[in-house]
Formats: structure tokens, sequence, C-alpha cells
């Protein structure tokens, strides 16, 4: 079984009874062949994953499929994982990138309509107005909103309100300036203003 360079003069990091605890020591653990790892793996991120995802697709049936591939592909190359990294962005980007393929072939906006029935609750930061219209009535209308929003502008948006990142954070996540952060979240923020201004009067 292939290891790591530099694995074989490292221990193996366990807690005291001997069970991987932390993300590291459960990603080190896949790779050994301990699929019982990967699970918690799967625990550990399946809700911030689909959160994301579902902002940048609107379905919930899709992110669904989305975030389940996800979960495969990033099992099935887990060796490749580099574990002085942090897991949850290399798993967001295999979904990103699967989120953006099902986009590309299919712009379709599916209906909102379950989305209070399973309790999905986006961190909403510094929506200034925008910020009441996640609540009651405006809801629907806000996030049908936010999909219909291009793919990029979209994508930031998710990544600074529903993810929780900051603009440098984004910027090396996306790979692109920080500047090209600004103005597309400007963009997006002017976009949803002018869709709801109604609402906001």
């Amino acid at each position: 079984m292939s290891r790591n360079i530099g694995e074989e003069n490292q221990p193996k990091p366990v807690n005291r009874e001997g069970s991987p605890k932390t993300e590291r020591e459960l990603v080190e653990a896949v790779q050994n062949g301990d699929t019982k790892a990967f699970g918690k793996l799967v625990r550990l991120n399946q809700k911030r994953l689909f959160r994301y995802i579902y902002g940048l697709v609107g379905s919930f049936d899709e992110t669904e499929d989305i975030v389940q591939e996800a979960f495969v592909r990033a099992f099935n190359n887990i060796k490749t994982f580099r574990t002085q990294y942090a897991f949850y962005p290399w798993l967001s980007t295999i979904a990103r990138n699967l989120a953006y393929n099902h986009i590309s072939r299919e712009e379709k906006k599916e209906s909102l309509d379950r989305l209070q029935e399973k309790g999905y609750d986006p961190q909403s930061v510094d929506l200034g107005p925008l910020e009441n219209l996640v609540e009651g009535e405006g809801r629907q209308r806000f996030f049908k909103a936010v999909m219909a929003l291009s793919v990029k502008y979209r994508t930031v948006f998710v990544l600074r309100h529903f993810e929780q990142m900051d603009y440098g954070q984004i910027a090396s996540y996306l790979k692109i300036p920080p500047g090209t952060v600004d103005s597309r979240l400007y963009r997006a923020r002017q976009f949803l203003l002018d869709e709801l201004k109604e609402m906001l009067e």
C-alpha cells in the first residue's frame, strides 16, 4: 500500500483509545484502509457542503446527488490528498466543479418550496437591507433572486454570505484577485437589490 513521502518516519496519530480523533487523523486512517473513518468525515462535513452546493444549484434533489458524488470522488481519490492541508476546501472544490458542470449542462431553476421543510437557514452576514428578506414571505423571493445570478456572481455571494468566508479566503479559494471578489460581490448585491427593490420599499 502506497504511503505519503516521509510518512514511514511519522508515528500514526491516534487518540488514547487508539482510534482516529482529529480530521487529519481520520483522513490518514482512510488512506490506510479504514473505511469507517470516512463515514466520520462525511458526518463532519456534509451539512456545510450541502449548504454551499445548495446555494449554487438551488435544487434540493440535485444538491443531494452532487454532494453524494463529491464524497464518492473524494473517497476514490483520498490517497492523493496531502494531509498538511485542510480537508474541507479540497472536498468542496470537488463538489463545486460538479455543481458547475451541472449548471453548464442545464440552466433550469427548480422551485425552492421545500426549503423551509428541510430547515435550511443561510447564515447571512452584512446583507444590509436584504437581511430582512431571509425571513417570512420574502425568503423564497430572495433565494429565487440568488438563483437568477450568473454562476460567477452567485458563487462569490454564497461563499461570503452562506459560508461566511472573508474576501481573502474567497480570493484564495477561487484563485481570483481580491479586487475581483469585491467587484463580483458588489454586482451580486446590486442585482439582488434591483430584483427585490419593491419588497424593500
